[in-house]
């Protein structure tokens, strides 16, 4: 008697431990287990086989060092508070972890933002050069001569553009429009 007790006690505590199990967030997911290859989704990282959160970045710290790198010294004092604000939202946005972060604070100039996992800050020259491109294109440009958008496609890919630059970019209907973009 005192056998089938213990058997069905044994029986539904297993019961238990298998439903709360599934009950969990899904594999991947945070605080879900990790994926059978040890991932997890974007942010999160696997522990113990466990899905979460690593620590987050400063993200006052690295809007602060993303104006010194990507604005000039002379940026009135709005416009610098109007991009540390933004820089700031984006880092939020991203969930930048505080390893993340660390390679942007330690950032001497743009082209080491490049190299780090999050890059945030930084245009995308293959989007400019494919706008710029089409606004050739459409203003019947002679192909051999060379403009200014040619010199900001060959400078796209020895430096690293601001977003600002990029966004400007995007912004003009003409080649000529591209000319006021400060890099």
């Amino acid at each position: 008697m005192k056998l089938l007790l213990a058997l069905c006690l044994a029986a539904s505590l297993a019961g238990c431990k298998r439903s709360s199990q599934a009950a969990g967030p899904p594999a991947g997911q945070e605080r879900g287990d990790c994926r059978p290859d040890r991932s997890c989704d974007p942010g999160l990282q696997c522990l113990s086989n466990l899905c979460v959160r690593p620590p987050p970045a400063d993200c006052a710290r690295i809007a602060e060092q993303l104006s010194f790198l990507l604005l000039d010294n002379y940026t009135p004092r709005e416009q610098r508070t109007a991009f540390t604000d933004a820089a700031r939202r984006q880092c939020v946005a991203a969930h930048l972890s505080a390893d993340d972060g660390e390679c942007i604070t330690r950032a001497k100039h743009r082209g080491e933002l490049r190299d780090c996992p999050v890059a945030l800050g930084l245009g995308d020259c293959a989007t400019i050069t494919a706008h710029l491109e089409k606004l050739q294109s459409a203003s019947g440009v002679d192909a051999y001569l060379v403009t200014g958008a040619d010199r900001i496609v060959s400078r796209c890919k020895r430096e690293v553009p601001s977003l600002a630059f990029e966004q400007c970019v995007l912004a003009a209907a003409k080649v000529e429009e591209v000319e006021r973009c400060t890099w």
